[in-house]
């Protein structure tokens, strides 16, 4: 039997099964249960605005018992314990990012309901006698999960902070490359599946996460590389869920970074501010509520080296993410947003090397409207329906059309590149949620489906080329054919079932399918998946996991519609100026012939509750990848038709070790230690803006760090005299150096890809906070210095082997001195 027709029935059976088990379980539990029990309680666990909270641990402990009893909330915030004992129990329940709640006398009689709200984590807290919910070991969580909360942002001191991809680089598993862009387990950027409160914000063309939304409007930021449901298809780098925040009953307010800072570069002047404000409460109370987090940024970049008057470039930037919710009925909870986002740099790329005439003007913006919608049936069953538009926007503009020269020391003239894209996503989702039914065990089956219209549209318009040798003679001339008007389109259907069976308190399992079909590819995939964890012991104290699943990418547009980006000639000329050869570039995709890429990942896991309220976390990953899109040339040399081919297989591995220790007050510390390898059998990337003469090879990926050590925290200071409750924030980021590939003057490689790799890096920001109250409000503020070791960490590499500057390192990321002040509310 083929492979597929095999992976086709084993699916079908799979689906089958859990259907089956699941309208079987009605009766068949009522069967197996027999009497009703004399002695329960039922928690439901709701936060401050009535929505259910999953996943929250429930404890029950009698006085008489040793051993806490445990269960965690379904979907439905619920939680029930049976067969108890009359006597007077101790409830508490727990989630990260909450506080948690402590009810000490609970009276078991015949049946007991017993309602909890919790209430999430603020910077200021009404009620001085709550307690955050610790760092524990969730038997229900099945993905290999890092979360960094809202505490987390705000006191990890990481560079820039008004960007939130920032932190990304902090979360173990997440490296950030020399663009900003994250990649999640080894991944491309555009292999990773980004959620902003649970709708695609991923770019729909590129795949880069080009979405900016407040640091501050951030609840959570959770990331998961692998054991991810069924639910999360399009992406094997892994999900990255963005969730941010909506007002309840109190009135609160915040600001950051609200008052401007000065440069003394060429005499004194303006450096940059960059404001953001949180504003929430109710419009009603008890029924509706709002929540807006506008942040601006005004910068005045002067390079001194550069002649006045050309010397400079200013950067404006706005956004706002505005959210309603309200509680419609008793059973409907309806929630609507808009995130919107603009750019606008007068010079994009000034440096001492780029004069002001050879910078293009840069204007990006970005709109993501949502609304949701939850109802709850009264069998039980949670519906939740949502509908989403996404547009990015980009448009590169060129000060002049004078000619564009670039050289080893410098680039002049006026930049090539005309650009103006467009790229939009409407989405629609639907997910049911079946209430909790008992057949050996407990199964929460999930089911949904995605639909998804994407479309992108670019305008490309490319001058000529001319670059020049240290000794101003002509090497190359590059001139540019078609890019014009084109548009690409695809339509996206998803369907998934999912599982969740507690087979017994200590282990859980969940078996998933998923069903994808897209426009261009044409052709249905099935992703089975099969995940579990299981406590070895009755304290929940140790904690295995284990998981393995098909996972395909989404269609990459960018990939599809290169053809359309245009054609390029080079031609290439000798010191005397005698032309010595030519090379015509060219794109082509035949969409018939392309498949969806493929990987196997699995993984292993094992969680500790160490001596000391120390929770060691370790992981080892592996993903298998085929039929990845990448661009070959027809004769497997340099130059020509390039044809797009379903030929890259990836490899990654890693293993990963994490230590983190919380304490009273926010203070945490938390250390990772990485080892992994992340690499391609074809791992250029030809593109008719920087062609790579050279055949595809094979090497690892422009991101790969094989020893990564990463750690942060927030500590107090010892209590002298004059340093009296300060507080201390640091973050230490060691890694391998990012590999890089050399070449010759005719943009040839000479050394396998990523033979040669920059300097180690290393570096730590320290900081020193002080919390206060003053004018009736409490601030908190904040000064340290960001690579304080000064270590040399360059970002540029001079790699061409023909130049006399070859392997010399630039745009080093110096010691820097920044402040932060936060206007925190009042109580």
């Amino acid at each position: 039997m083929p492979r597929a027709h095999r992976l086709h029935t084993s699916a079908i059976c799979l689906v089958v099964s859990i259907l089956l088990i699941h309208f079987s379980l009605a009766q068949t539990s009522t069967e197996a249960e027999g009497p009703t029990q004399s002695r329960n309680i039922l928690v439901t666990v709701n936060d401050e605005n009535d929505v259910a909270v999953p996943s929250a641990l429930v404890y029950l402990q009698a006085s008489s018992q040793a051993v806490a009893l445990r269960c965690v909330t379904d979907f439905a915030g619920h939680c029930e314990f049976s067969s108890l004992s009359a006597a007077t129990y101790q409830l508490r329940i727990e989630k990260l990012g909450f506080y948690s709640v402590m009810l000490p006398t609970i009276e078991i009689g015949a049946v007991a309901n017993v309602d909890v709200t919790l209430s999430h984590q603020q910077e200021v807290r009404e009620v001085v006698n709550v307690v955050e919910s610790p760092p524990a070991i969730d038997p229900a969580q099945v993905p290999d999960q890092e979360q960094l909360t809202s505490v987390d942002i705000v006191n990890l001191p990481y560079p820039t902070t008004r960007d939130y991809r920032n932190a990304l680089n902090f979360v173990p598993g997440i490296v950030n490359d020399i663009f900003g862009q994250p990649h999640i387990a080894g991944s491309e950027t555009y292999q990773i599946l980004t959620l902003l409160d649970g709708f695609n914000v991923t770019q729909p063309a590129t795949g880069e996460l080009v979405m900016r939304v407040s640091a501050d409007s951030l609840r959570s930021l959770d990331v998961e590389p692998s054991r991810y449901s069924a639910e999360y298809g399009k992406g094997s780098g892994g999900v990255l869920n963005l969730n941010t925040g909506i007002g309840d009953d109190h009135f609160r307010y915040s600001g950051t970074n609200f008052i401007p800072s000065v440069q003394n570069k060429k005499g004194l002047t303006f450096d940059k501010v960059a404001p953001r404000f949180t504003f929430s409460g109710p419009i009603r109370r008890g029924k509706m509520w709002f929540f807006d987090a506008p942040d601006g940024e005004y910068d005045h970049l002067v390079i001194p080296e550069l002649p006045n008057g050309a010397d400079s470039d200013r950067l404006w930037r706005f956004g706002n993410l505005a959210k309603v919710q309200t509680n419609l009925a008793a059973r409907d909870i309806f929630t609507a947003s808009l995130n919107i986002n603009h750019l606008h740099d007068d010079h994009a790329g000034l440096s001492p090397l780029t004069t002001v005439a050879a910078t293009p003007s840069d204007i990006e913006s970005a709109y993501i409207a949502s609304v949701k919608n939850q109802h709850y049936f009264q069998g039980g069953e949670l519906l939740e329906t949502g509908v989403a538009f996404v547009q990015y926007g980009l448009e590169i503009t060129p000060a002049g059309t004078l000619p564009y020269f670039v050289t080893p020391d410098n680039t002049r003239g006026n930049y090539y590149l005309f650009a103006d894209t467009r790229a939009r996503r409407w989405q629609g989702l639907a997910n049911l949620y079946l209430p909790p039914k008992k057949w050996h065990g407990q199964h929460e089956v999930k089911m949904g489906i995605d639909t998804d219209r994407l479309i992108y549209h670019a305008d490309f318009q490319r001058m000529p080329i001319s670059f020049l040798r240290e000794d101003q003679t002509l090497s190359r001339y590059s001139v540019f054919f078609g890019g014009g008007n084109s548009s690409t389109y695809n339509l996206e259907v998803s369907g998934y079932i999912q599982d969740r069976w507690l087979a017994t308190n200590r282990l859980l399992i969940e078996p998933g399918l998923r069903f994808d079909w897209d426009q261009i590819i044409r052709s249905p995939l099935l992703s089975p998946r099969l995940a579990g964890t299981y406590v070895l012991d009755s304290q929940g104290n140790t904690k295995l996991s284990a998981g393995a699943g098909i996972v395909y990418d989404a269609t990459n547009l960018l990939l599809v519609a290169r053809p359309s980006a245009g054609q390029r000639l080079d031609d290439f000329f000798d010191a005397s100026g005698t032309q010595v050869g030519s090379v015509l570039t060219t794109f082509s995709a035949n969409t018939r012939t392309l498949q969806e890429p493929r990987y196997l990942n699995w993984s292993l896991g094992l969680e500790q509750k160490l001596p000391g309220s120390i929770y060691l976390k370790a992981e080892f990953l592996q993903k298998n990848g085929a039929h990845g899109p990448v661009y070959n040339t027809v004769n497997g040399r340099f130059g020509g038709n390039f044809v797009l081919q379903n030929t890259r297989e990836d490899r990654y591995h890693s293993f990963q070790i994490n230590l983190r220790r919380a304490f009273r007050h926010r203070y945490t510390v938390f250390g990772s230690y990485t080892r992994s390898s992340s690499r391609s059998n074809q791992v250029l990337d030809f593109n008719v803006d920087s062609p790579i003469l050279s055949p595809q090879a094979t090497g690892p990926y422009p991101w790969d760090a094989p020893n990564r050590f990463l750690s942060w925290g927030l500590v107090p200071f010892f209590k002298l005299p004059i340093i009296h409750e300060f507080d201390l924030a640091y973050s230490l980021e060691a890694r391998s150096g990012f590999p890089f590939n050399v070449t010759n003057d005719l943009q040839q490689l000479v050394e396998p890809p990523g033979t040669r790799r920059f300097p180690s890096y290393f570096a730590l920001n320290l900081f020193v906070e002080k919390r206060f109250h003053a004018f009736g409000r409490y601030w908190a503020l904040r000064g340290g210095f960001e690579n304080i070791t000064d270590h040399a960490n360059p970002a540029v590499v001079n790699a061409d082997i023909n130049s006399p500057q070859f392997l010399t390192f630039s745009a080093f990321q110096g010691r820097a001195f920044t402040t932060r002040i936060r206007l925190l509310g009042k109580k």
